[in-house]
């Protein structure tokens, strides 16, 4: 869908981004990962042609974007900012229907569109005739979601969308774009400088520093892979936490369980055992000498974590 090709970006003598280069599949959401000042904003603007690039190129579904006028580039790409982007003197229903007037869509068709999208993001209809500041910022973040999704674009580009959250509003927001099923057919591109949510929410990671990609590749693959030194002490603070979201059931050697599906990490896992559905969970370790099976305890996933499958 997407393919970013040695692309660099001056600003004057200095070289925000280097040489750049990675491709992204219909329907994959890459995370965009690194410190500050590492590249990765830039990179994501120069996707849809807010900034150009000094050199290399890129396209989308084969075609160079500088094929397009940028107006046209950007209308088939959702785009939400870290403080939303609402216009703050247009309602909430006059912010999530601004590219469909664009398009050109009849009142009805995106009165329909608009009442459709407001309840996939558990937000009541009362609250459209409002202006953003009526708003918590949890519902704005919402809002930014559901106005990039109003036109049904096929890309998605995403700048640290949860950034100005405070922690427990990030984390049930996080969930909710997890579980939405608006996104679970779009290609995304999305920019982060948290650990937590790259692991949480990519198929694959792109981990940069200082202009350049240091590694690629799914989370597990950075966990118990790292190219460099870098790689390891980016992870390292949160190691246990990230091992236990990026290994999944069907990871673990000698386990298995009838009651969970196998793509369910150990984190997932671990939530459900401490809470009261986690009742009836039992995992069952094969002994590699009788071939018999007995209950596993949650120490025994545990221990068992550096004898991860390798597929």
């Amino acid at each position: 869908m997407i393919v970013v090709d040695q692309v660099s970006k001056y600003f004057g003598t200095a070289k925000a981004v280097d040489e750049v280069s990675f491709t992204v599949a219909e329907g994959e959401t890459l995370i965009l990962l690194g410190t500050s000042g590492c590249g990765k904003t830039t990179t994501l603007r120069m996707i849809n042609r807010l900034l150009e690039p000094s050199a290399g190129k890129i396209l989308v579904k084969g075609e160079p974007i500088t094929n397009l006028p940028p107006e046209l580039l950007r209308r088939g790409m959702g785009y939400v900012l870290q403080h939303t982007g609402l216009f703050p003197h247009y309602t909430i229903a006059e912010n999530m229907a601004t590219v469909p007037k664009l398009l050109k869509w009849d009142k009805e068709r995106i009165r329909r569109r608009i009442l459709e999208l407001i309840e996939k993001i558990h937000l009541a209809p009362d609250l459209l005739p409002l202006y953003p500041h009526q708003l918590s910022g949890g519902q704005q973040q919402r809002v930014g979601l559901a106005r990039a999704l109003m036109a049904d674009p096929p890309i998605l580009l995403l700048d640290e969308p949860f950034g100005a959250l405070d922690p427990i509003t990030r984390t049930g927001i996080r969930q909710e774009f997890k579980n939405l099923d608006e996104l679970k057919r779009k290609t995304i591109i999305m920019v982060t400088h948290d650990v937590t949510e790259a692991f949480e929410l990519g198929d694959r990671i792109c981990l940069m520093d200082k202009g350049r990609i240091v590694q690629i590749g799914t989370p597990a693959e950075l966990l118990f892979k790292p190219r460099n030194e870098f790689v390891s002490s980016f992870l390292e603070e949160q190691r246990l936490q990230l091992q236990l979201k990026a290994t999944k059931i069907s990871d673990m050697v000698g386990f298995k369980t009838e009651s969970l599906p196998d793509n369910m990490s150990l984190w997932e896992v671990m939530a459900l055992l401490l809470s009261s559905n986690g009742s009836n969970i039992s995992f069952l370790k094969e002994d590699e000498k009788s071939g018999a099976n007995s209950l596993a305890t949650w120490p025994n996933l545990l221990a068992a974590l550096p004898y991860l499958k390798q597929n």
